[in-house]
């Protein structure tokens, strides 16, 4: 916990006076007397207003008033129900008040509805113009829930509380100490990997990607050792994650399913501390292992699974600013240098769409159990993919292959998937162990596999010459960071529980 957390009562009068000090050159202004008229008593009514409008329009054309009305209308909820809960006493339970820590979590339910909506305000708007003044509410209750020169201790078994521990099935059991670590049995067999360097220089790095005829994939060990994640403050540390995020009370979004070109693909926001039990933790009171999101389409057996033992759908944080929206784990981490040089314009990426110059990299958080898989496709920027904990697999086809990897089309729903090969990288792999990380080659001379022949020529039908295009693939360790140029074609699968950053920069 910071020393300069406020208090309850400093974050509360802060906030009021923020919100009743509104600047001329504030574009809350251009929702009109109206909308601003039902702050701060009506609020409930401004944020089903404010709901609207961010949903009305796609989200880059939503008008930043709007964003800005939700945000002061979440801030006007969270006063009131701060408000009345102190009016309840529930304030003379509190640390800064010499209260005890058991009645706290006894009495912290309006805790959790506090954090549910800055959380919602951040995911939905980004806070804008409150960004600063939404974290120190989330110190000012990280300090409620722990006691001055302690950690915040998650789901101790031997000390009672109200709220559920991280295991229903296993409630005596402690959060592991690490995720699980162990590569599936065998490991995924690489044919053509691809090229790797150990501490690569700055300067060496802006001459690779100063010439667009050396923009190719490189992995490169021993450039983020310095990274905190890694060692200080671990990321494989489950306590330590729930820890910043307040015991797991922060909201996330994530992907339910294998993939977002699978039918029942969805998304949902949920809280860190249910991503954990569900999908990353809880495999009867065991940390999952590698094999237990492994399906039957990495092996060349093509056997229906059972349904009687059907596993719980996939859940991914995936391609999320989780650190604008946690910037305690944004610490953990630094922008690798290599993604301040400049590349070389590629002229012959006919397949990619010009995006605007980036000022600063993009960063994404990549966070999930193994199995997760992000499917065969492209991306408009320079990339560095940093592997913080666990392995990935990762293979890549050349901007020369884009004809023969059948990219997608504008989908039912007006979305451009021209970026994503129709082809499921998981299939192919099964019906060509040639191709396939999982298999040996094996051919159709005999009447036994007259079935497996009849779905490669549908499969050569549909998707011509995939099978014969060039690739190179490899491992991620934990430490080693991947540098993907634009245009390369990619598809990655996690094969333990992983967390990765991405970098993307222009």
């Amino acid at each position: 916990m910071s020393n300069d957390a406020p208090t309850l009562g400093e974050i509360t009068q802060l906030t009021r006076q923020e919100l009743t000090t509104r600047q001329k050159t504030d574009p809350i202004r251009e929702c009109g007397r109206a909308a601003l008229s039902l702050l701060p008593n009506d609020f409930e009514l401004g944020l089903k207003l404010a709901y609207q409008k961010l949903h009305d329009v796609p989200y880059r054309e939503v008008k930043t008033c709007w964003r800005r009305l939700y945000t002061d209308a979440s801030l006007w909820k969270v006063l009131k129900l701060v408000g009345d809960e102190r009016d309840e006493h529930l304030c003379e339970t509190l640390p800064e008040a010499g209260g005890d820590k058991e009645e706290v979590d006894s009495k912290s339910d309006w805790v959790d509805e506090v954090v549910r909506i800055l959380d919602m305000t951040l995911i939905l708007t980004g806070a804008p113009e409150r960004e600063e003044l939404v974290e120190l509410w989330f110190a000012a209750l990280k300090a409620v829930l722990t006691p001055p020169g302690s950690h915040l201790h998650i789901d101790d078994p031997e000390r009672p509380r109200k709220r559920r521990r991280l295991s229903s099935e296993c409630k005596t059991s402690r959060i592991p100490a690490s995720f699980a670590r162990m590569l599936p049995d065998p490991p995924p067999t690489l044919r053509h990997a691809i090229p790797r360097t150990n501490e690569l220089s700055l300067k060496a790095f802006q001459k690779r990607v100063g010439d667009a005829n050396t923009h190719e994939p490189l992995v490169i060990e021993g450039a983020i050792q310095h990274w905190p994640a890694l060692d200080e403050r671990p990321w494989n540390d489950p306590a330590y994650l729930l820890e910043q995020t307040l015991g797991g009370r922060r909201l996330i979004p994530i992907e339910v399913g294998k993939s977002y070109t699978d039918e029942g693909w969805g998304q949902r926001i949920t809280t860190f501390r249910d991503f954990m039990e569900t999908y990353m933790l809880e495999r009867n009171g065991e940390v999952a292992s590698a094999a237990d999101h492994m399906d039957t389409t990495q092996s060349p057996e093509l056997d229906e699974a059972d349904s009687s033992t059907k596993p719980t759908p996939t859940g991914y944080l995936a391609q999320h600013d989780l650190f604008a929206q946690i910037p305690s784990l944004r610490a953990d981490i630094s922008i690798p240098d290599y993604c301040y040089c400049e590349p070389a314009p590629s002229p012959h990426l006919s397949h990619i769409k010009p995006v605007a110059k980036l000022e600063e990299p993009l960063l994404n958080a990549w966070f999930g159990p193994a199995g997760t898989i992000s499917p065969l496709h492209t991306d408009p920027y320079h990339n560095i993919l940093a592997q913080v904990v666990g392995y990935k697999y990762v293979r890549l086809y050349a901007p020369a292959e884009t004809q023969r990897l059948h990219p997608r089309s504008t989908d039912e729903s007006g979305v451009d998937m021209s970026n994503t090969s129709q082809v499921d990288m998981d299939e192919a792999m099964a019906l060509y162990p040639a191709i396939s990380c999982w298999g040996t080659e094996e051919g159709c001379e005999t009447g036994e596999d007259e079935a497996l022949c009849e779905r490669r020529r549908e499969f050569e039908e549909d998707y011509h010459g995939f099978k014969d295009a060039q690739y190179i693939e490899g491992i991620l360790a934990p430490g080693e960071c991947l540098y993907l140029p634009m245009g390369w074609w990619h598809y990655i699968r996690s094969l333990t529980p992983s967390f990765s950053v991405s970098f993307w920069f222009n």
